[in-house]
């Protein structure tokens, strides 16, 4: 594989500007992408805040009118933006440039077909990479461009789901590290006259370390900024918005298993038997409630691109995914920052909780660590040494998307391989005794010690959240 293919990952396209990204690259990928699909009609697209994004979109906007497609350019914006574009009658596709949480020097491609429809490496990514390899060219035909806001059309199908009425819990806490967040939740935060205070708004320029909401030093600074602020809520989104994590009155991170349990309750309670989809890296609480209100548990592997599929199959209600993404069928089957934090704010205006409060008794019940990313010289060889290791003992072991172990004792740890970082992540969970994730998980680190990195510190974040 070429260098700039390897931008190629199983759910959408990033890879470092311009070397593995560049102008060249989004002009040769709309021709393979419209020729694969054998698109004919409209196709939105927009960008997010990096330096780069600008000239992407005007390559790729030249590009697609080139070959006949009539572009709707809806401009900087959220990459949700893009997904309720998909949705509007006459649009074929959606193309947003992006490249997510990633840092500011990496850009790529973020796509669907209409209603939402994620395109993964098996369902059009693997052969638009082989036509772009064979120097594929569509044949030209007369396009056009034209911008359109859609940014106002979103907020009007915002206002369909939620009211003034039901919103109001208190100031709120807003942290857009700096990427295309503002764009929406400024006009949000007028619409239904919330009251907000802005950490990191302006879209771009971004966090060195890049734009994800859970980097420990990330949360540390939304932390330090709603102390001695009496906040109900404070939200952060990563730089192309599709992920969002929140935090509680104290400015303490709630981790995002809780928060998916949360919103599977609530989306059974108001659409009883509904489908809910989840990752299973964790999922023994997600599994509870699911199976206590009666609704349809839907195991995916991780990756936005295989959450958007299940949603669509099973016409779910509501999924959540570990790495903060949330989809919610009332959003075509798609993530969106805008509908979690407003869904969640909903909730607190409620029942008058605090989100700590809210999660409290389900914390009790099953415990976790945070997730940790390791760095490994040899994935191949870790997985098998710990399936080696452990399989025997382990009451259960799960190949779905990785390895499962459920252990004696009442715990459970994941290996994941991540779909857009070369790491793997670990996770731990526990009916039991928290402190049993410790003194048992020292003995998964031991397995993968032969395989660490020299300057990575594993231990340093294994406590229970």
């Amino acid at each position: 594989m070429s260098e700039e293919l390897s931008a190629f990952r199983l759910g959408d396209i990033r890879g470092i500007y311009p070397d593995e990204v560049n102008e060249s690259f989004v002009e040769r990928f709309a021709h393979a992408f419209v020729g694969h699909f054998n698109l004919q009609g409209r196709v939105a697209t927009g960008r997010d805040m990096r330096a780069s994004s600008e000239g992407l979109q005007l390559a790729l906007n030249e590009s697609l009118s080139s070959i006949g497609i009539d572009v709707v350019d809806i401009g900087l914006c959220p990459t949700e933006l893009g997904y309720f574009a998909s949705g509007m009658r006459g649009i074929d596709a959606a193309m947003i440039v992006t490249a997510s949480h990633n840092p500011p020097t990496d850009n790529g491609l973020k796509c669907v077909l209409a209603d939402g429809q994620a395109i993964t490496q098996e369902g059009g990514l693997a052969d638009i990479s082989r036509l772009m390899a064979d120097d594929y060219r569509h044949r030209p035909a007369k396009g056009s461009v034209v911008c359109e806001n859609f940014h106002e059309r979103y907020l009007r199908f915002l206002k369909r789901h939620f009211s003034v009425e039901t919103l109001h819990a208190g100031q709120v806490a807003l942290n857009g590290l700096n990427g295309t967040a503002a764009t929406m939740a400024d006009m949000i935060a007028a619409a239904f006259n919330l009251p907000v205070t802005w950490f990191r708004k302006s879209p771009g320029p971004m966090p060195e370390e890049g734009a994800d909401p859970t980097n420990p030093k990330l949360v540390r600074e939304m932390k330090s900024f709603m102390a001695g602020q009496e906040f109900a809520l404070g939200v952060a989104w990563d730089g192309d918005c599709d992920r969002c994590v929140c935090f509680d009155n104290e400015g303490e991170l709630v981790p995002t298993y809780y928060l998916i349990g949360l919103l599977a309750e609530k989306f059974l309670t108001d659409k009883p038997g509904g489908a809910i989809v989840f990752d299973t890296k964790l999922c023994w609480n997600t599994l509870d409630i699911i199976a206590k209100l009666g609704g349809v548990a839907v195991p995916a592997e991780t990756g936005h691109a295989y959450m958007k599929h299940k949603m669509h199959r099973h016409q779910a209600v509501y999924g959540g995914e570990l790495s903060s993404h949330h989809y919610f069928g009332d959003f075509f089957g798609c993530d969106s920052g805008m509908f979690t934090w407003l869904t969640i704010q909903s909730m607190l205006a409620a029942t008058g909780e605090s989100l700590s409060e809210m999660i409290q008794s389900r914390k009790a019940e099953v415990a976790i660590t945070r997730e940790i990313s390791l760095s490994l010289s040899d994935v191949d060889r870790a997985f098998v040494t710990v399936l080696s290791q452990f399989e025997e003992v382990a009451t259960d072991v799960d190949h779905f998307d990785g390895l499962s172990f459920t252990m004696p004792g009442d715990w459970r740890f994941s290996l994941r391989r991540s779909k857009t970082e070369p790491v793997v992540r670990l996770n731990f969970e526990t009916r039991g005794a928290p402190e049993t994730l410790i003194s048992e998980g020292a003995a998964v680190f031991q397995a993968l010690e032969p395989f660490r990195g020299d300057d990575e510190d594993w231990l340093e974040y294994f406590h229970i959240q």
